[in-house]
């Protein structure tokens, strides 16, 4: 194979790469479009949520593969596609609007989970309260029982007479 067609290759495999990273994005836009409904609940759905967790962070690391082939294959042919532009024009012109699409999913997805990470402080703020509620609820119930069972003694009747 030479090298002309060789480049032609691995231009090909980038712009795929960029639509596996499109689609992988779209994926994990639609995923974070779940946790805020799930987040938006009055009670959340916690396997539901951390199942989606799983799946975004196994994508996330797909992601990241992608990124570092994609840059491999970049720095192979990069003195080519620079050398030869206009042979390789209707391939850039693709990336290009691949690249455009995959920074907008990028942009939504960080603005969606921007928006999740308020959702969920305001949920584990009242998740903290509940649990502050209970505890000091359950350390009243025992302090008041503890005192009343304190306060009335056989040996110390309120009615006792002493001087018999």
């Amino acid at each position: 194979m030479d090298k002309k067609t060789e480049n032609s290759v691995y231009v090909t495999m980038m712009a795929d790469t960029l639509k596996r990273k499109e689609k992988i994005l779209s994926f994990l836009y639609e995923k974070t479009r779940e946790q805020e409904t799930l987040l938006k609940e009055e009670d959340l759905d916690q396997e539901s949520f951390q199942r989606i967790l799983d799946e975004k962070g196994e994508k996330i690391d797909e992601l990241n593969q992608l990124d570092e082939g994609f840059d491999a294959l970049f720095k192979m042919v990069e003195k080519e596609i620079v050398a030869n532009r206009d042979n390789y024009a209707e391939e850039i012109k693709d990336m290009q609007k691949t690249i455009t699409a995959v920074s907008e999913l990028g942009i939504k997805i960080q603005a969606l989970e921007h928006q999740n990470s308020g959702h969920l402080e305001i949920y584990l703020a009242k998740k903290r309260k509940q649990i502050r509620d209970f505890h000091v609820n359950n350390k009243t119930a025992a302090n008041y029982y503890n005192n009343m069972s304190n306060t009335h003694k056989p040996a110390q009747s309120y009615f006792f007479n002493e001087k018999k």
